[in-house]
């Protein structure tokens, strides 16, 4: 039972408090506003200090947003049953439920979050959550069993070496996969468990080591295919791992768009060339390239060469490609793109700004495709502004212009309206710190379910 009342679940941006006044509104079919960090139980509009945020909707259309506190921070997570399409569908309705990476209060991570859903309930009657989260010596998952009120810690140190951008994904009621920028070794491991995320042990890498790409590689996220398979070892599932890194005659630009793909559930990888990726130009690690599986199969990948937005997509697993040109339009900078895939659309969201000044203003971008062709998209609209100023994509070799961090996301729930979760410049925009964004589609196009 979630702790929040159902006063709280249902609040309405009239009733939101001058908190919503300051830090949110509507815009584009979607009313947003900055999440409460303050009190852990509580419902609410408020202020956070969170970055880098993951977002996804469960099948029962819980809503569980993951953001990071910075490393040896620790993370934060907010949950709360809703569906958009509504005025009544608010960003304020999620409760605050604290730190999942976190040991005796002090945050034992904090960088580089990813969360989970597992798509089928578990022994105790519950989706099981997964939340990961770097610390540079391990990674740390946390997992829930009863939505996001309590956490178990798993800290997976055993044979992991020094690491970066971890990505996590679930299957059935028990299964997940994890993988990660090896350092040592600048491959993707990957890592498994059977048990609910009690232990992990690493089963492959996502790319070949005689392969040339394991030499200069950029790892995106990490999904499976939650309709293939049974996860017997008779009947095993798909996952796909996106990655950008130099064609064969690029050198060291990483300048196309990769999907490794296995058909065994982690245990092997083949890894397949976007091929029309190349005509794009320059280099797509910015940031992240980001891949969605529809529940019939399809799969849609997005990319950024740090001017605009380009995407692909797959109906044979990945083995064969095609691209878009350009989906961001009137924008003279775009990265970042974020995107979900159903059986009857694809939503796109994406960091840009049109200015091309010293100092630009930058805005959360949506979009949608429902034609399942790459010609599809429709005009983008700008949604809320998050930052003002440049933006620095090279992580911890950042001095300034860090406020939007390296990505933020995208999903549906089950009726198909889309829920996004951002980071903005704190406390106002432009700004030096850093606040995580919730928004909720409230009218326009639904997509329908997502895989």
């Amino acid at each position: 039972m979630l702790a929040a009342t159902a006063a709280a679940l249902t609040l309405g941006l009239a009733a939101a408090g001058s908190a919503l006044a300051a830090t949110g509104g509507t815009a584009g079919g979607f009313a947003y506003g900055e999440l409460q960090g303050a009190t852990v139980g509580q419902a609410g509009c408020g202020t956070n200090q969170a970055g880098e945020p993951a977002i996804h909707v469960s099948k029962d259309n819980l809503v569980g947003l993951g953001s990071e506190d910075g490393l040896g921070g620790g993370s934060q997570y907010w949950t709360g049953t809703q569906v958009g399409g509504t005025n009544s569908a608010s960003p304020c309705a999620l409760t605050y439920d604290g730190q999942p990476n976190a040991v005796s209060g002090v945050g034992a991570s904090g960088g580089d979050i990813d969360t989970a859903f597992a798509p089928l309930k578990s022994a105790a009657g519950t989706r099981r959550i997964y939340t990961s989260s770097l610390n540079l010596a391990s990674v740390n998952v946390a997992t829930s069993t009863d939505n996001g009120k309590t956490w178990t810690q798993t800290p997976v140190q055993g044979g992991l070496p020094v690491d970066d951008r971890e990505w996590i994904a679930a299957y059935g009621a028990d299964t997940s996969l994890l993988t990660y920028h090896d350092i040592a070794t600048d491959n993707i491991d990957v890592l498994r468990s059977d048990n609910g995320g009690q232990t992990y042990t690493q089963i492959s890498q996502a790319i070949p080591a005689t392969d040339y790409k394991a030499g200069a590689n950029e790892l995106g996220n990490l999904v499976i295919d939650h309709n293939s398979g049974t996860g017997t070892a008779a009947s095993p599932f798909d996952a796909y791992q996106s990655f950008v890194a130099p064609s064969d005659s690029s050198g060291s630009s990483n300048n196309e768009a990769f999907l490794a793909v296995s058909s065994d559930g982690g245990h092997t990888w083949t890894d397949n060339p976007i091929a029309c990726s190349t005509s794009w130009g320059g280099s797509l690690d910015h940031q992240f390239p980001n891949v969605s599986v529809a529940p019939n199969g399809t799969l849609w990948y997005a990319a950024s060469n740090d001017k605009n937005v380009f995407t692909a997509t797959s109906r044979d697993h990945g083995k064969t490609w095609s691209c878009s040109g350009p989906v961001s339009k009137n924008t003279t900078q775009a990265i970042e793109p974020w995107l979900v895939a159903t059986n009857s659309g694809v939503d796109l969201v994406y960091y840009g700004t049109p200015d091309k000044t010293a100092s630009p203003t930058w805005s959360v971008y949506f979009t949608q495709n429902l034609t399942g062709k790459t010609s599809g998209w429709r005009s983008p609209s700008k949604l809320m502004p998050v930052h003002r100023g440049p933006v620095c994509e090279g992580g911890l070799n950042c001095t300034t212009g860090r406020q939007l961090y390296d990505d933020f996301g995208i999903d549906t729930d089950q009726s198909g309206w889309a829920h996004i979760a951002y980071s903005h410049d704190a406390p106002d925009l432009g700004g030096s710190g850093t606040y995580t964004g919730y928004a909720v589609q409230n009218s326009g196009t639904p997509i329908g379910a997502p895989n």
